[in-house]
């Protein structure tokens, strides 16, 4: 078995070798400026990663020579040291342009000396864990290795059959010992998140007031909305904050949620968020916005307190938790929740709505972020029944494995680009990645309207399996968004690595970036749904008040 480092001593060269390149490649530019912590502890990771990979083809071209070539090329640790340092010395113009071309595209400060320095302390971190792990993994191989080997029968009379039988049921053992590993795992997640999902934030309480669900009125229970609910049903604006912003009469708006707590099936949330609607009197209000919500249970603040801005309060919301867990966490452990628990909200809302008189009934509109924007495309065969089944639709930071945003995608007008999209000259769906951007188009929007919001370095929306084997069309020079660096080229697999990478440690970017679309999305809401009669002035106060907000955590959410 492959011994990959002996620390003390020697190095094998060609594992630094291939070290050095994995780790010049991680400082390649992608979609959003990383944490210096981040980029270090990631290059420490792609050259240990990278450091094994050049080990292992080194043995195996060494036993296909038939012992002309060494089974090791192994140097003393300092001449390896000096190697990577020349190397790089050579390369750090280059990273350092490479990343700052990615920072100056979001309009964020170049990087300095000292976030170098961070970025050093944390790759040697990188390095040793990714190390640690793998002499953890060997000799958890070898240990299985001499387990299985004297268990195994015609060790004596037929020696490579025997070992070659080993190594399988080692590697089959290993696998077991993995899934087992993971299955644990993802069990641990799943109870912290639900312990999470009950410690309630102290600074948000019970509320009194019948139109919110966990009031003493409603028929959620408090207990039972989870710590994402609370904070949406106890938060937002009061009806003073509403006509102080605004200058006109305001109401209370109306918030409706079920936890996943609650009892029953995902219908039976469904049944129970219709009932708190009708309790509410959801019916008379001049706006039903119908939310579907990221893994946790959240909804972006900025998104639902604007859209009550806009409407002055004459507004109902209503929303259900499926699962506790974040949105990467969630889409990897349970792929169907988003999908079956929004589109049993979105079948019952509907149909409630639909029995209400037709000229008497509120606007019915649906919006959704990330993996919430996901949901509420599952519950729609294509863009012609949404269309048809809403009166507006806002979905922003869609994921880029939604198959009615891709059919989309795929359908747009000649000569538009995919970064951002034309569809029949806007006359029914629109694209836009700043604000302003869904009125750009001079063509008349039908009163029916769904607005995409999509930032070009939003690694959600862009990065999906395929881009492990093939250059996507999205960075194509025509087709690329003019918010990606310049310098950003594709690179088999490393572009896909990255892009995971971006989701989940580029957080700090201001918030018309990357996955934050809470300013963007009062924009397509004042779009697609418009207001209770504000004017310039009120309109300006409202996006003064929502551009104050900067909520969106894509790990935790």
């Amino acid at each position: 078995m492959v011994k990959v480092v002996r620390i003390g001593s020697r190095l094998d060269v060609a594992g630094a070798a291939v070290g050095l390149v994995a780790l010049a490649l991680s400082l390649t530019p992608s979609l959003l400026p990383r944490p210096a912590w981040g980029q270090g502890f990631v290059s420490g990771l792609a050259f240990a990663v990278g450091y094994g990979v050049g080990v292992l083809l080194w043995r195996g071209v060494a036993r296909l020579s038939r012992g002309r070539l060494p089974d090791a090329a192994d140097a003393p640790v300092w001449v390896v040291v000096l190697i990577g340092f020349v190397g790089a010395v050579a390369l750090m113009p280059f990273a350092l342009g490479w990343q700052n071309s990615v920072r100056e595209a979001v309009g964020m400060p170049a990087t300095n000396g000292f976030d170098w320095f961070v970025a050093v302390l944390f790759f040697a971190l990188g390095a040793w864990l990714a190390f640690a792990i793998g002499r953890g993994v060997a000799g958890g191989y070898r240990r299985l290795q001499r387990l299985i080997g004297p268990r195994m029968p015609g060790r004596a009379s037929r020696p490579r059959v025997a070992g070659f039988a080993t190594g399988a049921a080692t590697v089959v053992a290993m696998l077991v010992v993995l899934s087992l590993g993971l299955s644990v795992l993802s069990w641990l997640l799943t109870v912290a998140s639900a312990q999470k999902n009950r410690a309630y934030d102290p600074d948000y309480t019970q509320p009194t007031s019948p139109l919110r669900s966990g009031s003493p009125d409603s028929l959620v229970a408090w207990e039972d909305l989870g710590q994402a609910g609370v904070k949406i049903v106890a938060g937002g604006p009061s009806v003073t904050e509403i006509e102080l912003v605004t200058g006109m009469p305001a109401e209370e708006p109306i918030r409706v949620y079920v936890g996943m707590d609650s009892p029953g099936s995902y219908e039976d949330h469904a049944a129970l968020a219709v009932a708190e609607l009708e309790r509410t009197g959801a019916a008379d209000r001049s706006v039903l916005m119908i939310a579907g919500t990221t893994g946790s249970g959240w909804l972006d603040p900025a998104a639902i307190d604007g859209f009550e801005l806009l409407h002055a309060g004459d507004s109902a919301l209503v929303a259900v938790q499926y699962t506790a867990t974040g949105s990467p966490v969630s889409a990897l452990l349970t792929p169907d929740a988003s999908q079956d628990a929004t589109t049993a909200l979105v079948d019952a809302v509907t149909a409630w709505w639909t029995e209400l008189p037709e000229g008497d009934r509120p606007e019915l509109v649906v919006y959704g972020l990330s993996l919430g924007s996901f949901g509420i495309h599952a519950a729609y065969e294509d863009a012609a029944d949404l269309l048809a089944s809403t009166q507006g639709a806002v979905l922003a930071g869609t994921p880029s494995f939604t198959p009615i945003w891709n059919e989309l995608e795929d359908g747009r007008d000649a000569g538009s680009p995919y970064a951002l999209p034309v569809l029949d000259d806007g006359a029914h769906v629109r694209w836009s990645d700043e604000w302003g951007g869904l009125e750009a188009l001079p063509g008349a929007w039908d009163d029916t309207r769904v607005a995409y919001l999509q930032h070009g370095n939003d690694p959600i929306v862009w990065i999906g399996p395929s881009v492990i084997w093939s250059e996507p069309e999205w960075m194509l020079p025509e087709q690329r968004s003019a918010q990606v660096s310049d310098d950003m080229v594709w690179i088999p697999a490393v572009t896909a690595f990255q892009g995971v990478v971006d989701l989940i440690l580029s957080t700090a970017v201001p918030e018309d970036a990357g996955h934050k679309y809470g300013n963007l999305a009062l924009d397509a809401l004042h779009e697609v749904t418009g207001d209770a009669g504000l004017d310039d002035d009120a309109l300006a106060r409202v996006r003064t008040v929502i551009e104050q907000y900067d909520t969106y955590s894509p790990v935790a959410n």
